[in-house]
């Protein structure tokens, strides 16, 4: 699917094959016969060090995310802390994550993370919530990009609903479904699902925004329509993982009200395009391959159908990116191509992270069955990604003359691009 989905971005952004140069945002794959170096120290994302004789850099083996910081909460904590936002109810179930801490054994003030929302399930959120010996731990560093769909950026942080126990996003009466599943398995799935519900949710209002976006910058009439397509899309997506969640589960969620406050500014080119790199370019191209990766491991039939889908549509919906962002350059000029390098750099830098640690007490092909990777295999979906497909389209993007475009890879060519 690499190969297909770079052969696809590379018609959209004009070359029409992959050019072979050298990468200018940082690609760490060896060239040539030099062996990768020693990893790197943390605090170097694991970056490798110096390769051997005639190669470059090599991705570190041993060095870890040095920003990466564990939070651990019991869940009176985590309660306590949602009800000090405001967001908690009477239960402490759903409640909005909130800034406020709560004094540890020490005295010391702990404070729960404000990008980490608890839901009904436990204690999950943006995909990396897990429980550990009772307790709700969060990795807490930068949060970079989501693993499916386009993610809701706001201020530069991932704006999510809350959850709440309603049946109106379900496809279906999956809750009702009995599962041969250990509890703990059943629950990280159920929460794994639920985060990615979520994640596309927010889709829909970040290609809401983007509609609105490309409306005020005069973008030409192929991008509006790809547009509306998607966030068609992303609903579907959502009530999917939804229905898949509640299955696992075992009773009905939904998403609450989503806050907008913050999130409409007036959009400038160059802003739009570098939150299209991150969003779309990065986001969604991320989220095609990984959503691929999970389906080909995948053996549940319902969660194999919903994988399928979304595969094919965020593939559909990293070109629409792509070529917003290469219209973008040729309409601003100098000023959005800066822009643009700047925000592959600082979004290619997360996607390369490590992955963080890996679950424990569930049944690993289980988790494999029914739609999952665990966190090693995440990352290394997220390394490959970037290597094979998004530093070589993104060097094609910011080196093409943004005056002489490729016939028939300008916007137009998304309305015959394969879904």
């Amino acid at each position: 699917m690499r190969r297909e989905l770079r052969a696809r971005i590379m018609h959209v952004v004009g070359t029409g094959m992959f050019t072979g140069l050298a990468l200018t945002l940082g690609c760490h794959e060896v060239a040539g016969g030099g062996a990768g170096g020693a990893g790197g120290a943390a605090g170097t994302g694991g970056t490798g060090g110096a390769g051997g004789s005639g190669g470059a850099a090599g991705t570190g083996g041993a060095g870890g995310r040095g920003t990466v910081e564990t939070r651990c909460f019991s869940p009176e904590e985590v309660r306590a802390s949602s009800g000090s936002a405001g967001g908690g109810d009477a239960g402490g179930a759903g409640g909005a994550g909130g800034a406020g801490g709560t004094g540890d054994a020490g005295g010391s003030a702990t404070t729960c993370p404000s990008d980490y929302h608890p839901n009904p399930v436990s204690c999950v959120s943006y995909e990396n919530g897990r429980l550990e010996d009772g307790q709700c731990c969060y990795d807490v560093d930068d949060p970079g990009v989501g693993a499916c769909g386009r993610p809701f950026l706001v201020g530069g942080a991932p704006r999510l609903a809350e959850v709440e126990a309603r049946a109106d996003w379900t496809l279906d009466a999956a809750a009702d479904a009995p599962l041969a599943l250990d509890p703990a398995t059943r629950a990280a799935l159920a929460e794994a699902w639920l985060a990615d519900a979520r994640l596309e949710h927010a889709s829909i209002a970040s290609f809401a925004r983007f509609t609105l976006d490309l409306l005020a910058l005069g973008a030409p009439p192929a991008l509006l329509d790809a547009a509306q397509r998607a966030l068609s899309d992303e609903l579907q997506h959502a009530r999917a993982c939804f229905t898949l969640a509640s299955r696992y589960a075992g009773r009905p969620l939904g998403p609450g009200a989503l806050a907008m406050d913050g999130a409409l500014d007036a959009p400038t080119l160059a802003g739009a395009a570098a939150s299209a790199v991150r969003e779309g370019c990065v986001g969604e191209t991320l989220a095609a391959l990984q959503a691929g990766a999970q389906r080909d491991r995948a053996r549940a039939p319902e969660a194999r159908r919903a994988l399928d889908r979304i595969a094919a549509d965020e593939a559909a919906h990293a070109e629409l990116a792509w070529a917003f962002v290469r219209w973008a350059i040729a309409q601003g000029g100098a000023p959005v191509r800066a822009a643009v390098a700047r925000a592959f750099e600082e979004a290619l830098d997360g996607a390369r992270a490590a992955g963080g640690p890996e679950r424990a007490g569930i049944d690993a092909a289980a988790w494999r069955d029914h739609g999952r990777l665990t966190e090693a295999e995440r990352a290394r979906c997220h390394q490959d990604a970037v290597r094979e497909v998004i530093a070589p389209c993104a060097e094609a993007l910011l080196s093409a003359p943004p005056s002489a475009p490729a016939a028939g890879a300008g916007p137009g060519a998304l309305a015959s691009s394969p879904a």
